[in-house]
């Protein structure tokens, strides 16, 4: 039936006699006729026996029939199959009762099925109108998949965010983040970081719990800039990158080996976007979703939706290291405030002391005996006064304020410069010195010679501490690369394995019992190393000394 012959029936198919009545339907029949074809939702008549008499354009866009195919046929085609057998029951009531018109699925949702099979939800609103002809049902029906598909999307966002603001810790802000994306996004995902060493691979979590444990496997495997990677270009360009369909060629592009391309290829890796996280302008890291399933790539919405959680994760994995700098920043400075407090309250009461002493002496007139109080006084003096150059240094080195004046210097004038510098000190203590520089070194290197010699000094003055009389330490040098190893060994205690990966850090020998000092020489011995683009090391093993070495490059490298 067309729209014309349906309106025919609906208004009546009598003319009458007068030319102005039968001029005022044909115009009220056009208007309606234009209305119901240019309206965007579907409009669908049906008459007693549920057969479709109207099917307008709107309906056609939305079901994907063309008029001609559903004329005629019963409603049940365009509605999914298993509320068909109770559709009709409830039209039937709908026709019964007394209301004239009603808004539908107002206890449930309800859908529409689209020619191609395709369930879509939708809302909509029914009347019945009694006609010359009989009864006629119409349905004015949306389609409100994009509506519904924003509304998710916002709880989603909402509940992420909720997720995300729940703690200030790094680690769980990152295991947050994958089990939001997990099974809404994406069937597996990574987290990638970016690091001053390249990039950490810092979660895997997959929505299978059976195949959790194959996917964190591949925390093993974090990629590379030797091989080619979404997430590396994602790192460097701060911008989403899409491979909606992985083939198996591209696998083994990204594989580190036959066990990792082994892992992808059990995983699944249908369809791949990687997105960054960033905050405050900075790329912290790449969020890769994985869909397993080819048949369900990636689109263009998964792009929008995965950035904008991206935004949020990174702003809350921003906040939690930003928590995390100042918790260390307070607890810095609890610990040079409680340094400061026992390393000058030491010199303090000896001044002090020596001071009433001294003030005993001169009122005796004892003028000859003053002078080891004198000198009491200036060791103490001495004492507080590198204490405050230490702090000052570490203040410098870690604002990166450390200002090197690099100046060609010969290689072994720097080792001897080291050994004559504390020779009285190795003699005093009765330990032997001596030097160790190996054949073939470079005869000049640049360097801040004083800076070196400042590294030397805390590495000699931190073995002499050490070094029992009788014992032994040496100075040595050799060819390492494009640089020069410096070290220094002796024949102390030595240290156990677990003490090696924190003697560097700064304080660590002021909090072990019994170790003298204030526990900063060997960290400003770090600082000034990395300054000149080098690396510190020790090996050592309990009751067999202790080797401390620093490499420099020769040529000058910047860090």
């Amino acid at each position: 039936m067309s729209i014309r012959s349906f309106f025919r029936r609906i208004l009546g198919g009598e003319r009458t006699s007068e030319a102005a009545a039968t001029n005022a339907l044909e115009a009220t029949r056009a208007r309606l006729e234009r209305i119901v074809e240019i309206a965007a939702d579907a409009i669908i008549s049906v008459d007693e026996d549920h057969c479709i008499i109207l099917f307008n354009r709107g309906a056609e866009e939305i079901f994907g029939w063309d008029r001609e195919e559903v004329i005629g046929r019963p409603l049940d085609i365009l509605l999914p199959e298993r509320f068909r057998h109770l559709h009709g029951a409830h039209l039937d009531r709908f026709a019964e009762g007394p209301e004239a018109a009603r808004h539908m699925g107002q206890r449930r949702e309800i859908a529409g099925v689209r020619k191609d099979g395709w369930e879509f939800p939708a809302e909509a609103s029914i009347s019945r109108l009694d006609t010359p002809s009989g009864r006629v049902f119409t349905v004015v029906l949306r389609d409100v998949t994009e509506q519904k598909k924003a509304e998710h999307t916002q709880r989603f966002l909402a509940d992420a965010s909720s997720v995300l603001a729940r703690s200030l810790d790094y680690e769980a802000t990152m295991a947050g983040l994958a089990r939001i994306a997990l099974p809404h996004l994406a069937d597996w995902c990574v987290i990638d970081v970016a690091a001053e060493s390249g990039v950490t691979r810092i979660q895997a979590t997959h929505s299978d719990p059976e195949l959790d444990p194959v996917v964190r496997e591949l925390q093993r495997y974090p990629p590379e800039a030797s091989r080619p990677h979404p997430t590396l270009t994602v790192l460097e360009t701060g911008k989403p990158e899409l491979i909606e369909r992985v083939t198996d060629e591209f696998l083994r592009g990204i594989a580190a080996d036959d066990r990792h391309l082994e892992l992808l290829r059990r995983l699944g890796v249908g369809s791949l976007l990687v997105v960054p996280l960033v905050a405050r302008d900075r790329t912290l890291g790449a969020f890769a979703l994985v869909s397993s399933d080819p048949a369900r790539p990636f689109g263009s919405d998964d792009i929008l939706l995965a950035e904008e959680l991206g935004r949020r994760a990174a702003l809350a994995v921003d906040n939690a290291r930003l928590y995390e700098a100042a918790r260390e920043a307070v607890a810095a400075r609890d610990e040079v405030l409680a340094v400061v407090s026992h390393d000058l309250g030491n010199p303090l009461s000896a001044i002090r002391v020596s001071a009433r002493v001294l003030d005993r002496m001169l009122d005796a007139q004892k003028i000859d005996d003053a002078g080891d109080q004198v000198d009491a006084i200036r060791q103490a003096a001495d004492q507080m006064e590198r204490l405050i150059r230490d702090l000052l240094e570490i203040r410098r080195i870690e604002s990166g304020r450390l200002r090197l004046v690099r100046r060609p210097e010969r290689v072994t004038e720097l080792v001897e410069r080291a050994a004559r510098s504390v020779r009285g000190l190795a003699e005093e203590k009765s330990v032997t010195l001596e030097r160790a520089v190996a054949a073939g070194l470079p005869e000049m290197m640049r360097v801040d010679a004083d800076r070196v010699h400042q590294i030397f000094s805390n590495l000699v003055g931190n073995a002499l501490k050490f070094t029992p009389p009788g014992g032994t330490i040496t100075i040595g040098a050799d060819p390492a690369g494009d640089g020069i190893r410096f070290w220094v060994r002796d024949t102390g205690p030595g240290m156990p394995s677990d003490a090696l990966p924190h003697v560097f850090d700064r304080f660590w020998q002021a909090k072990q019992h019994g170790s003298p000092g204030v526990g900063l020489g060997l960290a400003i011995a770090r600082g000034l190393t990395e300054a000149h683009g080098g690396t510190v090391d020790v090996e050592s093993r309990e009751g067999h000394g202790s080797t401390f070495s620093f490499e420099i490059p020769v040529n000058g490298v910047e860090p």
